[in-house]
């Protein structure tokens, strides 16, 4: 019998293994569906903030590696399952940062309900894994989290109504005060955004959302929301969205008409949630830059 061979990555690998197992663990548990999509689209969410990389096949192109299985996981729930989740790599042309790779694993999962039974699974979730995983400090993810409410902490730390200003001159005016974030060493979530951050979530009244951000250690760990299922309000935002995209000097996207036709078929409400896999992983490890959580990293 061969011995084992031991190098700095075994203990690495063998938590990876142990979290991606305890997760799924999780979702089977709760009645999901794993599924798979693909990771090659032939347009993309028109985000302002999010850059997908693209792809030519011989002289065909372009076609987009994309940044979140949620357009074509959506789509799934058309065909009878309420609860799907996956785990899969997602790919967003941002530089190689200590919290950011330009390539990482992602959880997404879509259920019936509200954003309140999302925030509620999140907690279930991650309590789960943290209950089961031998390297977690258990003492710091005791419940219950803290709910803030968006407008009402911004206020309290900045003094500026997130509400009373588009994406960049909200950011703008944080810069402005030296507020950079919240670091509460806590756990927590922040809830109900501006409908300006929120292309695919579900209205809440005239300027906010059903959506919600985990934070952990002062990194965003999720977000999830309720979400929009209104096909016409949908394509308004998508058509904004470009319209933004195009001021900056940024690459428009064709709107996907399938996705469009699937929201106006389906019977909600349903929620959705993605929780960035090594984030998560560097706050169970202890570790604080992204590449102590990855065996092999492309640096950019």
């Amino acid at each position: 019998m061969k011995a084992e061979l031991k190098t700095p990555h075994s203990e690495l690998m063998k938590a990876r293994h142990d979290f991606i197992r305890l997760t799924r663990d999780f979702f089977y548990s709760h009645g999901y569906l794993e599924v798979e999509t693909p990771n090659l689209t032939k347009t993309a969410a028109p985000d302002p903030n999010i850059e997908p990389l693209k792809v030519y096949v011989s002289d065909k192109g372009p076609f987009f590696l994309h940044t979140s299985p949620e357009m074509r996981m959506k789509k799934l729930l058309l065909h009878g399952h309420e609860r799907i989740f996956q785990i899969c790599k997602v790919y967003r042309a941002e530089e190689s940062e200590e919290i950011h790779n330009t390539e990482f694993t992602m959880f997404e999962w879509y259920r019936e309900g509200t954003y309140h039974d999302a925030m509620n699974e999140v907690e279930d979730l991650i309590t789960f894994v943290v209950d089961h995983f031998p390297a977690a400090d258990k003492s710091r993810f005791a419940r219950p989290w803290q709910v803030y409410d968006l407008a009402e902490l911004f206020i309290k730390e900045t003094d500026i109504n997130p509400f009373k200003f588009d994406r960049e001159a909200m950011f703008l005016g944080m810069q402005g005060k030296g507020f950079i974030g919240i670091d509460h060493k806590d756990t927590y979530f922040i809830k109900d955004w501006p409908l300006s951050v929120s292309t695919m979530a579900k209205r809440k009244d005239a300027h906010r959302v059903e959506r919600f951000e985990l934070y952990i250690n002062g990194l965003e760990i999720a977000n999830g929301y309720t979400e929009l299922l209104d096909r016409s309000e949908q394509r308004q935002r998508f058509v904004k969205d470009n319209s933004e995209r195009k001021a900056s000097g940024k690459q428009t996207f064709v709107i996907d008409e399938e996705f469009l036709d699937v929201l106006g078929k389906l019977q909600g409400p349903y929620a959705g949630v993605s929780i960035g896999v090594d984030r998560l992983l560097m706050v169970l490890l202890g570790k604080d830059r992204i590449a102590d959580v990855l065996i092999e990293r492309l640096t950019i």
